[in-house]
């Protein structure tokens, strides 16, 4: 699979969002492996894991909304956002700078949210839902130091965004972004996004479901308690 730049399709079952930064998917990760971030490596157990803490952590919201998802797809929104905040975090270090304030805050908001959940989950779910947070925050920090080697005095705040979003996009091109296929994210129009990348051949109405790029409520109540979220 070639190189392409992407931005991160967050999932809308976190509610979270962030538009501008980029990253890319090639080839699949090492057995055991589910994300490698350039040198960084996300386990196929620690992605379990946590995508486990955020069923537990979302129980009751999704209990009062009646949804019931697959586990796959809280595993894969899972990926995108231990993906978004390693890269991040791998960026951070290159550059030497920390998370601020920004980020701060988000985690303040999110932590305040977590309060009322399974305590058992509670940091899971702030770690992640503050993944974009803390990738804008690193985006403004970089795109402030980029901007200065350049000589720019006084830049905007989208010239500040845009530097650091470059950065982002090149970052990946040098030092590699893979995901193993079984999470089901691929680059399409440039966007980290849900495909079906099973190279099975799906038999009958059951299985095509289980293919599914979006969650189906009605199949997702058919699964076993351990392979259904809600």
């Amino acid at each position: 699979m070639s190189k392409s730049r992407l931005m991160t399709a967050v999932p809308t079952w976190l509610a979270v969002g962030l538009s501008g930064v980029l990253l890319t998917g090639c080839g699949s990760a090492s057995p055991g492996v589910a994300v490698k971030v350039g040198d960084a490596e996300l386990t196929v157990r620690e992605v379990d894991a946590a995508a486990a803490k955020m069923c537990t952590a979302l129980g009751d919201q999704f209990a009062a909304q009646n949804t019931v998802l697959p586990m796959s797809f809280v595993r894969q929104g899972t990926v995108q956002l231990m993906t978004l905040r390693a890269q991040a975090m791998e960026i951070a270090d290159e550059y030497g700078v920390e998370p601020g304030s920004g980020y701060a805050n988000d985690v303040a908001q999110r932590s305040r949210t977590a309060a009322t959940m399974p305590e058992e989950a509670q940091d899971t779910y702030v770690e992640l839902t503050s993944a974009n947070a803390l990738a804008t925050d690193i985006v403004n920090q970089i795109g402030e130091i980029v901007l200065a080697d350049r000589g720019v005095t006084e830049p905007t705040t989208d010239e500040v965004t845009q530097a650091g979003v470059d950065v982002f996009n090149q970052w990946p091109d040098a030092n590699g972004i893979e995901i193993d296929p079984r999470y089901g994210l691929e680059s399409v129009d440039g966007v980290l996004t849900p495909i079906d990348t099973n190279t099975s051949v799906a038999v009958g109405e059951t299985a095509k479901a289980g293919l599914s790029t979006e969650p189906d409520p009605a199949f997702a109540r058919t699964l076993p308690l351990t392979h259904r979220c809600g």
